[in-house]
């Protein structure tokens, strides 16, 4: 196929377990680029209070992308603190333009530190690591990209290793990014069932016998919490409650505003609160005023956020019964202490959804699933602190 119509072409699953599936998966082309977007410190982030922040940046470093190649369907996973995106290289000038003015942004409005690093899928295969792609549809014409192979991995590792070539020098002067359409106006989701749940699992095995893993972790997650997997989906109808001016105003209205002149933090506050409140009187009332329907929105938004999403490890946030969570813990750390998986998680009362909206009444939009006060940042600590210490023994 088409390299610049690769991803747009292939076939979507439809069955989450199948994801879990690597013949499921379809290598991506050799002149394709793999970015890794993180923000550094995101811990000491999160101790100034800032995780909401970091969410924002890092679904700005997706939403530049996707309002710059608007010709082209690209794969994409946001982590939390952290995104992993897809491209044809021949891309490369415009995205690296548009993720250094997400940088720009976040050091002048957060003081946080986005480090960008790019890597050709055509090396990593060439040093024998491999990186494939599947197709996840959600809702109607609604996808999500999952990642899998050993190339994930290696492309960090280099992009974060203290002497390579893969980070990208950050420019200053970058021009400010087009993030139109991204927003965090709900407030906070507070659970349905007692605790909301961040996991990330990464089987220890490799090929079929991960596969075989995954699917049967994912097939017990219903035993282990008490609850069918469609309603561990912290995203409910009940849940999505909006006010004005929005809970995190501030953060929305300063990256929009990019690197901060006045006027500019000007017209940005002026369009945050006046589309907010436009979004308040209608969510709140519940009234159709003229192409949106807010029920028929509302219901669109659970199907179409990645609360479960696989790229290299399972990652998942999810509603489950708090007397539940001891029981999936434990189930872990045995899982764990056999040396069959590394985890990482994190416990929380409410989760954090960060939206790009293209178009309301298209459905043109997906929205992003953290846990709250730290989410996947947190459980990434626990996560990686396994992995060294199974390292260094």
């Amino acid at each position: 196929m088409p390299s610049e119509t690769f991803f747009a072409d292939l076939p979507a699953l439809t069955d989450f377990e199948a994801v879990l599936d690597s013949r499921n998966y379809q290598p991506l082309p050799d002149d394709w680029m793999i970015y890794v977007t993180d923000v550094c410190n995101s811990t000491d982030a999160i101790r100034r209070g800032l995780y909401r922040a970091v969410n924002m940046v890092g679904a700005a470093c997706i939403t530049c992308v996707l309002n710059n190649c608007k010709d082209v369907e690209l794969p994409f996973v946001f982590g939390g603190d952290g995104t992993t995106i897809a491209s044809p290289a021949s891309l490369a000038p415009k995205i690296l333009r548009e993720l250094q003015g997400v940088a720009a942004m976040a050091s002048k409005q957060f003081q946080l530190e986005l480090r960008i690093g790019r890597i050709l899928v055509g090396e990593l295969r060439g040093a024998g690591f491999s990186i494939e792609v599947a197709k996840f549809r959600t809702s109607g014409s609604a996808t999500l990209a999952m990642l899998g192979g050993t190339g994930l991995i290696e492309a960090e590792r280099r992009i974060k290793s203290p002497q390579n070539n893969y980070v990208i020098s950050l420019d200053a002067a970058a021009p400010d990014a087009d993030v139109s359409g991204l927003s965090c106006r709900w407030q906070p989701l507070q659970s349905a069932h007692g605790e909301m749940l961040t996991l990330l699992v990464q089987a220890r095995a490799t090929g079929a016998d991960a596969d075989r893993y995954y699917q049967q972790f994912y097939s017990r997650l219903p035993q282990l919490t008490g609850l069918p997997d469609e309603k561990l989906n912290p995203v409910k109808v009940s849940a999505m409650q909006t006010g004005w001016p929005p809970k995190d105003f501030s953060i929305e209205m300063r990256t929009h505003a990019g690197r901060g002149k006045l006027l500019k933090r000007f017209f940005a506050a002026t369009y945050t609160l006046l589309h907010s409140l436009g979004g308040a009187i209608v969510f709140n009332t519940g009234l159709p005023v003229g192409w949106i329907n807010p029920k028929r929105y509302k219901n669109s938004v659970v199907l179409r956020s990645d609360f479960r999403k696989f790229d290299g490890l399972l990652r998942m946030v999810l509603d489950i019964p708090a007397a539940k969570v001891p029981v999936v813990l434990a189930f872990l750390e045995g899982e764990h202490r056999r040396g069959a998986i590394f985890y990482g998680a994190h416990r929380s009362d409410s989760a954090l959804m960060t939206c790009v909206v293209f178009s309301v009444w298209r459905d043109s939009h997906v929205h992003f699933i953290d846990g709250n006060d730290g989410g996947y940042a947190l459980a990434a600590l626990q996560f990686k602190e396994q992995i060294r210490l199974a390292g260094s023994n």
